[in-house]
């Protein structure tokens, strides 16, 4: 560990015009930023402040030295530098301690400025004879890089040791000093949740003296960009090893001062000592330079090759390329995330449909082997987020469960990923006991040809079915600003959509509508829930049981009242040539639907059967004439007006600010 103390400093020079400076001190070593305070108004401030920089098992270098900036603080615009000077770290690494050093600093122009002084205290602790031992990881461990800093240590040799098969340690080789052909592939995919609004960014990339950058995005935070760069370099291993790469993404509508969105430094040996010299499909984690306390400033997706001669570049397919996003994050050193969890409790559920066929139940009935079944589903819900999930009970064979269950899971705040997902899934992997077993024979014995026995339904009973996915998108549950909240949500019914309710045996396109590949075409069902989310700790339970004053508090959110719905047909024309009759049917939710089981008579939401008649053209309609038909469908639902009047008002509000 070595931490740096900064004490004062006497007789800056002051660079404003009409009143003193605001300086503040940053110290940088091995390309770590941290920095002190600002001093209101003054030339002859006092900090006292202690920065640490952890030095992770690596000890310090007779050549290592500490930079020191002197800056006046600025509110618009980049700080302006008053001086800058090093300090070697020799001295210290024999004494251990050095009290009140003293800084000798130099303008921007390199002219001595000797009546200026600063005063530093330098305290260093070796590392122990444990921490000098190269870091060993497991290969398949998806978090070994989330505590790795990403720094250049100043020697030829990687210290980070990227472990062979079933965790054995390779011998860390020095590198070759002889000058080689080399070529640095770097693709740049996207970024996501860059920080600002009406943004146009764009990506350059700097790689020793050459910078190229991407082309510019406009007006989004979430750009695409899909470009690849190749750099040719001519040098030894050692020398290439011991450079840097560096990502910036920046607006190009803005100030040159504040243009500069987040940047990413990545040491050209980290990359080198991965497999087949590369990273692939990796999101970097940007961040402000100047301030990494200032926190996460965006995500940047990128694959970084490096081939020497005779190397062959690695595929860029990707076919495992989900939303795992944070087993693949690199953090600059520095850069602390806040641990989170994020609780969800789940209520219940209601109105889901049928999933299960009735086959084996009706073989059951036969031979007296179990009780009449009438609602088939075995419902539990899934809860995913940035590539975890747990799950809450199964409820069997029922379609309005009670789970109450709480739900959590661990994260690293603020997180890339922008949106949880909830499932409810079918149970359906079958129990074979005693019965079952001699059932299934007796029918196999009962059918001359197997698959048209009991092996054409094991697809159907023997994995998991999807019953309606919903996603809860981050931005419109949270607002992730000084002045905003944590993601919150509920207590509150979340309507479920996807496929037609009706039971089929058979698989059809619109069975993906229920995995969220697109808009739904049918309710089945919905869930009541509620999400918080707790900053500083992670989860010791991932499931635990709802308390009952929790359950007293939701009590009111499931009062129902009864509504009706009226519906008045009055034309129905330009219809294809049908040779039954024609019916509209009106429904909310299950009420009116007449194809439902759970609802029962519902033939008051349908319109009189009519047969179409020819127009003499090319179309038929329906002869309703003067007599038009008239539906409606009694329904009980939750009391919600008293949000859709707030939502209606402020709809209103921005109506008349657009229009007027």
């Amino acid at each position: 560990m070595l931490k740096v103390t900064v004490h004062n400093a006497e007789r800056i020079p002051n660079m404003e015009r009409f009143t003193n400076v605001d300086p503040m001190v940053t110290v940088i070593f091995q390309g770590i930023k941290k920095q002190t305070n600002w001093q209101r108004s003054t030339c002859d401030p006092k900090w006292e402040e202690t920065l640490d920089f952890p030095l992770n098992g690596i000890p310090i270098q007779s050549t290592d030295t500490l930079e020191i900036h002197l800056k006046d603080h600025e509110t618009i615009g980049a700080n302006k530098l008053i001086g800058q000077g090093s300090v070697l770290l020799n001295d210290v690494m024999r004494t251990s301690t050095i009290k009140r050093r003293l800084v000798q600093l130099t303008n921007p122009q390199g002219v001595l400025l000797e009546a200026t002084k600063l005063y530093i205290t330098l305290e260093y602790t070796s590392p122990s004879s444990t921490e000098k031992m190269p870091i060993s990881l497991k290969s398949g461990d998806p978090n070994q890089f989330d505590d790795v800093p990403l720094q250049n240590i100043g020697d030829t040799s990687w210290a980070l040791e990227a472990s062979g098969d079933q965790g054995m340690k390779r011998p860390i080789k020095s590198r070759s000093m002889k000058a080689q052909d080399f070529q640095i592939r770097i693709k740049i995919f996207q970024a996501r949740q860059l920080d600002g609004s009406n943004l146009h960014p764009v990506c350059r990339v700097r790689v020793f003296t050459s910078v190229k950058q991407t082309k510019i995005q406009k007006g989004t935070n979430q750009p695409y960009f899909n470009e690849v760069f190749f750099f040719n370099i001519n040098m030894s291993e050692a020398e290439l090893c011991d450079e840097m790469i560096e990502f910036e993404v920046c607006n190009s509508r803005t100030l040159r001062a504040d243009m500069k969105i987040g940047t990413f430094k990545m040491d050209i040996g980290y990359i080198y000592s991965q497999p087949k010299h590369s990273i692939n499909r990796k999101w970097l984690l940007l961040s402000d330079e100047d301030d990494r306390m200032a926190g996460a400033r965006g995500y940047l997706k990128v694959s970084v090759n490096i081939l020497g001669p005779g190397d062959e570049a690695p595929s860029q397919e990707n076919a495992a390329d989900d939303d795992d996003i944070e087993s693949n994050l690199l953090k600059p050193a520095g850069l602390m995330l806040r641990p989170a969890t994020f609780v969800l409790k789940v209520y219940k559920a209601d109105d889901l449909p049928r999933m299960d066929s009735a086959f084996l139940n009706g073989v059951k009935k036969l031979f007296h082997a179990a009780e009449d079944i009438k609602e088939l589903v075995d419902p539990y819900v899934v809860f995913s987020f940035a590539g975890q999930q747990v799950s809450t009970k199964i409820i069997y064979t029922c379609s309005h469960p009670e789970f109450n269950q709480e739900l959590r899971l661990g994260l690293k705040f603020p997180s890339m990923c922008d949106k949880i997902v909830l499932t409810v899934m079918d149970w359906d992997r079958l129990q074979f006991d005693d019965i079952t077993c001699s059932t299934l024979l007796h029918i196999n014995r009962l059918c001359d040809d197997r698959e048209n026995g009991i092996n054409h339904y094991m697809d159907k009973i023997s994995s998991d079915d999807i019953v309606s996915r919903n996603f809860l998108h981050l931005k419109q549950i949270s607002q992730l600003s000084d002045e905003g909240f944590l993601p919150t949500f509920g207590p509150c019914w979340i309507n479920l959509y996807g496929s037609p309710r009706e039971y089929s045996e058979v698989p059809t396109v619109l069975d993906e509508l229920n995995s969220g590949k697109g808009d739904g075409v049918a309710y089945r069902g919905r869930i009541f829930v509620e999400l918080q989310t707790i900053l500083g700790e992670t989860p010791n339970e991932p499931i635990g049981e709802i308390s009952n004053s929790d359950l007293i508090r939701t009590l009111p959110y499931q009062s129902r009242k009864k509504y009706k719905l009226h519906a008045a047909f009055l034309d129905a024309c330009m219809l294809y040539e049908h040779e039954s009759t024609i019916e509209f049917e009106i429904s909310i939710g299950n009420y009116g639907n007449k194809f439902d089981d759970l609802v029962g008579n519902a033939s008051c939401s349908t319109t009189p059967p009519a047969n179409p008649v020819f127009d003499g053209t090319s179309y038929y309609f329906l002869p309703w004439g003067h007599i038009k038909p008239c539906v409606q469908v009694a329904s009980e639902w939750e009391d919600i007006t008293f949000r859709l009047e707030a939502m209606n008002q402020l709809s209103k509000i921005r109506l008349f600010i657009v229009y007027y």
